[in-house]
């Protein structure tokens, strides 16, 4: 009697600890949208080099300065690939807020953990492979190579259906390339299933596996251990911001201190003087500061004050929360946007240096964003919704079919 008891209560227990973000939390939280989709617009900036590009090279005399607003847009241009990173923990705090707690108590099934997760991600995939495909045989019809991505043939076209374009089975960058972060997500997303499914461990255990695989990568350099360090991360993340808007508010002040400075001195890096030089005087330990700063102080702390700070003076960014609705429009779509602009090149009617032209990131980006947009109204979410109602007609038809199995059998038996 006394071990069932001890067993309600844990129950009890898991079950608050299940609702207590739900209702302690409000459900969106509309900051970490609006960073993911600026993260995204970020990545673009940093893809605006593949204009200069010769098939897959860089010509002698680029000079990344020479892009337009450069002296406004340095630290896009030159480190805008670290918003994939931001993605990935982002993609941590999430799952381990929405998903770990009704996995580990089975509310959330395999099979309707996976539809959520290919309706949100699959339609819009496929759509712009094939745009992609077809594109880049036109290019390359006229130019006799591809643009940017070399590696577009059957065997890569297959790997990019089965997003495993990022496995370690590819030859290197194909199609529609800037899916390769969906790609190891797709693997994140296995590991964190089981991880919530099987295990109890909570705010150390991701720490744990995050800096584990942040040393693993050191030595085998394979995004998977990138993405798993950071998705796990964000976990610990989780973790941290929700310990604190229920036990410990006294420490937002120093989330808050903490993520405005290192914003601070990135900023002061990039705009005013290289601070950069001066850690790396320190030796092998400023070298591993710099190579870990933005992954495990800047992006953390941006994310826990985010969180923290929506929740203290509410949904402060909701009128802007579009930017996060289109994210992965726009991270998909941009290539294909480029590859238009490409074949434009190709047939004259824009000249080869354009993309030095400050109108044209403009007009790009004027294109860009509206596309995105209609493309997240238009088609990513009715897709998403028509394949989840799908889903759930299907389940209800199995259950409508078990329920007469049932009764049948129990009529044959009588």
């Amino acid at each position: 009697m006394i071990k069932l008891n001890d067993k309600s209560k844990r129950a009890r227990n898991l079950g608050k600890q299940t609702n207590m973000s739900n209702k302690l939390w409000p459900k969106r939280i509309y900051s970490l949208d609006v960073t993911r989709g600026f993260a995204a617009l970020a990545v673009v900036v940093w893809h605006w080099q593949h204009f200069s590009k010769i098939r897959d090279t860089f010509p002698q005399n680029f000079d990344r300065a020479s892009q337009p607003f450069y002296p406004v847009l340095k630290i896009f241009y030159e480190k805008g690939f670290m918003g994939v990173e931001y993605f990935f923990i982002l993609s941590g705090f999430i799952f381990f807020w929405l998903y770990r707690d009704s996995i580990k108590n089975k509310t959330t099934s395999f099979s309707f953990f996976w539809m959520q997760r290919i309706s949100r991600l699959y339609p819009l995939h496929i759509a712009t492979l094939i745009i992609v495909a077809l594109l880049q045989a036109v290019f390359t019809a006229k130019n006799g190579s591809s643009f940017i991505y070399p590696f577009n043939d059957i065997h890569h076209f297959f790997l990019q259906l089965g997003f495993a374009s990022r496995w370690g089975l590819e030859k290197g960058w194909s199609f529609n390339a800037p899916i390769w972060s969906v790609s190891i997500e797709i693997l994140l997303y296995f590991v964190f299933f089981f991880v919530a499914l099987f295990t109890r461990g909570k705010a150390l255990s991701c720490l744990a596996v995050s800096v584990i695989s942040f040393i693993i990568l050191q030595f085998i350099n394979h995004p998977f251990f990138m993405g798993l360090s950071l998705f796990f991360l964000g976990g610990f993340i989780f973790y941290i911001s929700f310990n604190i808007t229920i036990k410990s508010p006294r420490w937002k002040s120093v989330v808050y201190f903490i993520a405005t400075l290192a914003w601070l001195l990135i900023i002061a890096n990039f705009y005013f003087i290289d601070l950069s030089q001066f850690i790396l005087k320190i030796g092998f330990i400023g070298e591993i500061f710099l190579h870990s700063f933005s992954s495990y102080i800047l992006f953390p702390f941006t994310v826990c004050a985010m969180v923290l700070l929506e929740i203290d003076k509410g949904s402060f960014l909701k009128t802007i929360s579009w930017i996060g609705d289109i994210t992965y429009s726009s991270y998909l779509l941009h290539f294909p946007l480029q590859l238009l602009f490409a074949l434009a090149v190709s047939y004259g009617m824009l000249t080869q240096d354009f993309y030095l032209n400050p109108i044209y990131i403009i007009i790009f980006y004027s294109i860009l964003i509206p596309l995105s947009y209609i493309t997240f109204i238009g088609f990513e979410r009715p897709v998403q919704s028509m394949i989840r109602r799908n889903y759930f007609l299907h389940k209800k038809s199995k259950q409508n079919r078990a329920l007469d199995s049932s009764s049948s059998s129990l009529d044959y038996s009588h």
